[in-house]
């Protein structure tokens, strides 16, 4: 549940992943199906991949023998070994068992292996066969192309032990119980009127404040915000308007609401947005956080389960790897080695000079005359990170951007600036305090109250 709160500088290397050019990859259109392993098309001999059932099966020796696995099978028994696992799957059956640290874990799959009449191969599917061993799986349909990277193989010998510390210290103080957060949030806006169209500027400034309450698997946070300054734009025909009518809009602004009310277990989310609601409508919202997930390829139970555990800044890098869609196998490969080469250099051990009590790393990149600068700065206090500042901007023509954050396990302070050659300027700043507290928070929905469905537009699963 608290899983962004322990690291809060993932979310600043995934924009600058997202910023820099990815370089492409040469790669020919194939005949059929081919299959990529770590950015190099693989070459097959007697045996193909083939399509069945809308899946992509691979010849299962030839593909996990590229990988570096040791490949053995007894009967309709087949078995890969790699690094301390052992996946086992059967001929004919959709249940395979994967063997970790003396622990087996059974994986239920929606087809299953089975051998090719023709040369007596075994056939597994690709994408629960490769997951299995954590390898991020895509698949390329203008190509005809299964992508498979080996996110063991990005992340290397890297080493995350620094910011390991502090987030080991950031769960030991959060574990304690539940915990009551207060804050403020501030934003102002300036549009030129050459962007608006209208006769003067736009300029207008908003203010708020943030109140909440979370365990391990549940949150609820109350927000109330001062939108006064918005009245003439959201008025849909002002000049019609009354001084009257418009000092009531602006009274009604003045005093929005918003709460959301959030129970990771049940996988519910709902959602005050009382200015959102039509004839009939309470107001609140409900969302499937569950079909959410499941549409980005992750699986909620495995997310909390995650949350909950004495987690490694590697390991959560690994998740992200393994769980970032890829669809295109001239840049899959090269997007996922920069992430895990941007992550190395803002969060390695090895990108931080220590002086005092203090760690510091500097990123910087320019590409395509855009440039990015970040620094992160961990702050010891005995065997123990503390806290953490990061300072990031980006500058390109006409473009300014920055944002400077920095957390304890007691408050966290965000700011971030954006400059559009003038005709635009944005800055919003976000406190906020943690303290212990024997509050619980509300998950479901006030009495007498239906909520209205949120549609995500998640289709079923081919």
């Amino acid at each position: 549940m608290k899983l962004c709160k322990y690291l809060p500088g993932l979310g600043a290397a995934l924009v600058l992943t997202a910023a820099l050019t990815v370089p492409a990859l040469a790669a020919e259109a194939p005949a059929g199906i081919s299959v990529q392993l770590d950015g190099k098309n693989l070459t097959f001999t007697d045996a193909v991949p083939q399509a069945k059932d809308n899946r992509t099966f691979l010849p299962f020796r030839a593909v996990f023998e590229a990988m570096g696995a040791l490949v053995t099978n007894d009967g309709d028994v087949i078995t890969a070994t790699r690094d301390g696992k052992t996946l086992t799957m059967t001929v004919g059956s959709a249940t395979a068992t994967l063997e970790e640290n003396g622990e087996t874990t059974t994986i239920t799959m929606d087809v299953a292996p089975y051998v090719d009449s023709s040369t007596w191969r075994t056939y597994v599917p690709v994408r629960f066969a490769a997951q299995a061993f954590g390898c991020n799986v895509g698949w390329d349909q203008a190509n005809s192309t299964a992508i498979i990277v080996d996110v063991d193989q990005l992340l290397g010998e890297t080493t995350y032990t620094l910011m390991d510390n502090y987030m080991s210290y950031l769960q030991e103080h959060s574990r304690t119980g539940n915990q009551a957060s207060e804050g403020t949030v501030d934003l102002s806006l300036f549009l030129d009127s050459s962007l608006t169209g209208s006769e003067e500027d736009v300029d207008m400034a908003f203010s708020g404040s943030l109140t909440g309450v979370s365990s391990q698997t549940a949150a609820q946070m109350e927000m109330a915000l001062d939108l006064s300054d918005l009245a003439y734009l959201a008025a849909s025909d002002p000049a019609s308007m009354t001084q009257e009518e418009m000092n009531a809009l602006e009274d009604l602004l003045a005093n929005m609401e918003l709460e959301v009310r959030m129970d990771m277990e049940a996988g519910t989310c709902y959602l005050y947005l009382p200015f959102a609601a039509s004839a009939g409508e309470s107001g609140w919202y409900s969302m499937d956080l569950n079909a959410l997930f499941a549409q980005s390829g992750l699986d909620m139970a495995d997310l909390l389960a995650l949350s909950q555990q004495d987690i490694s800044l590697s390991e959560v890098l690994r998740q992200t790897l393994a769980a970032t869609e890829i669809t295109d196998s001239a840049t899959g490969y090269a997007m996922l080695t920069q992430t895990a080469d941007v992550f190395a250099k803002l969060f390695g051990d090895s990108a931080f000079t220590k002086s005092g009590d203090t760690y510091t790393a500097t990123y910087s990149e320019t590409a395509d005359g855009s440039t990015i600068t970040c620094t992160t700065t961990l702050t010891a206090q005995g065997d123990d990170i503390v806290s953490m500042t990061m300072k990031m901007s980006a500058a390109a023509e006409g473009m300014e951007m920055g944002m400077d954050m920095s957390a304890s396990a007691t408050e966290s302070d965000v700011t971030m600036t954006m400059d559009l050659s003038g005709l635009m300027t944005l800055e919003m700043a976000v406190n906020s305090a943690v303290s212990a507290t024997n509050e619980v928070p509300a998950t479901g929905l006030p009495a007498g109250v239906n909520a209205t469905p949120i549609d995500l537009g998640i289709s079923p699963a081919a």
